[in-house]
């Protein structure tokens, strides 16, 4: 959601309108700082919360998603849908108006995690899972075949994208927006979240899901007893998977690590993702395989060094550069080495370096860059074959 509205606040700031389409809204919510920037139509005003179970997910999908194309503007030039839900809304405007579709794919869909189940982060299911996902979600496969541009983030999700839809996607890597180069003060940071300067704090953060791992960063705290100094933080919500999030604190309570790991179960605020940034030694993703990784990046723009594992699609520009470690996947022994060698400030040594090459690069006026290149290129072909029937006379791109 933040990544949609920033982006749409740095095109109104190139001259653009935006238009966001959306099922959800909450006037006054904590990304007011854009959204109060953009027009915003949404089918209901209240917290966006996902659809409780299947039925309820395939009435938003069929139902109201129609309800969310009809609020796109009749001037629009390009249709851009973020994420899966909005891919056929997306596509039922875009045709609606005749106007090119852009879907901004950041995440893997059901139907991929069916067609390519090794490379999903969900891995293979049971066939009467797989069965239902395909009657819900095979329309995913013309929605995405009628965009005129995919977009993803790194090389992995290119190869998914090709193998699910016979269609080609171009990479945009998304870097962190520009707070989280203005980090706070470590210390204050440190004391407003209760922690102690002689700590060494481990951070992982994220909805609490399987495919994540947190179980190797707990893992690899047992097998750090005989440093007490060492902590971890393991920061993210529940809501998605709770018998996850037990099993998680049942292997902290069964590993008597309730005094060095902290694991709150609920979501963060933006101020308090930059505080636990700023307070932390070293940031951790273990995940097995993932489209990207924001929050390593996050914390690199925070000055913190990060340790990842291959299964992380940022591994694709992180790889190799100071202030950042490979460990491998699945492997708390080798987390507890890692950790270990980095016990003093050995991970900060060059980070500067690539703290600057990650504002340079992956900046967000990066992201907008690409993505307004993206509108313009898909447009101009637009214009270059004209449909039969468009809305009114083109304004400047909308999104």
């Amino acid at each position: 959601m933040r990544l949609m509205l920033e982006l749409g606040a740095g095109l109104v700031s190139r001259g653009h309108q935006v238009t966001v389409a959306c099922h959800d809204y909450l006037p006054g919510s904590e990304f007011s700082y854009a959204s109060d920037q953009l027009d915003i139509r949404s089918v209901r005003t209240g917290i966006s919360e996902l659809p409780a179970g299947n039925r309820a997910l395939v009435r938003r999908f069929w139902r109201e998603m129609p309800r969310v194309a009809a609020l796109v503007p009749r001037d629009a030039d390009v249709v851009n849908a973020h994420e899966w839900l909005a891919l056929r809304p997306g596509r039922i405007a875009s045709q609606r108006l005749g106007v090119p579709l852009v879907w901004t794919r950041n995440d893997e869909t059901a139907w991929e995690s069916l067609v390519v189940p090794k490379q999903s982060i969900t891995g293979d299911r049971p066939l009467r899972l797989r069965a239902a996902q395909a009657a819900l979600t095979w329309p995913d496969v013309l929605e995405a075949r009628h965009s005129s541009a995919i977009v993803v983030l790194s090389a992995q999700q290119v190869a998914m994208v090709r193998r699910c839809y016979r269609k080609d996607a171009v990479i945009v890597p998304m870097g962190p927006p520009a707070q989280f180069f203005d980090a706070p003060d470590r210390a204050a940071a440190r004391a407003r979240l209760g922690i102690s300067n002689d700590v060494f704090l481990v951070l992982g953060s994220g909805i609490l899901v399987k495919h994540r791992r947190f179980e190797d960063l707990i893992g690899a705290m047992a097998l750090l007893g005989d440093d007490p100094s060492i902590h971890a933080l393991i920061a993210g919500s529940d809501h998605v998977d709770p018998a996850y999030a037990d099993s998680l604190a049942a292997q902290i309570t069964a590993a008597r690590l309730g005094d060095r790991v902290t694991m709150p179960r609920r979501s963060s605020s933006e101020a308090e993702l930059q505080d636990m940034y700023a307070a932390a030694d070293v940031f951790t993703i273990l995940s097995q395989r993932y489209a990207w990784g924001l929050a390593p990046l996050e914390a690199i723009a925070s000055g913190t060094p990060v340790i990842l594992t291959r299964g992380a699609g940022v591994y694709d520009v992180l790889a190799g550069r100071a202030g950042v470690q490979e460990v491998p996947p699945e492997d708390p022994r080798g987390l507890a080495d890692g950790l270990r060698r980095w016990r003093g400030s050995e991970g900060r040594e060059g980070l500067a370096v690539t703290r600057a090459w990650l504002r340079d690069e992956l900046g967000f006026e990066r992201y907008v860059d690409r993505m307004e290149q993206i509108y313009a290129d898909v447009a101009r072909g637009s214009r270059s074959n004209p449909p039969a029937q468009r809305g009114a006379t083109p304004e400047p791109a909308e999104h």
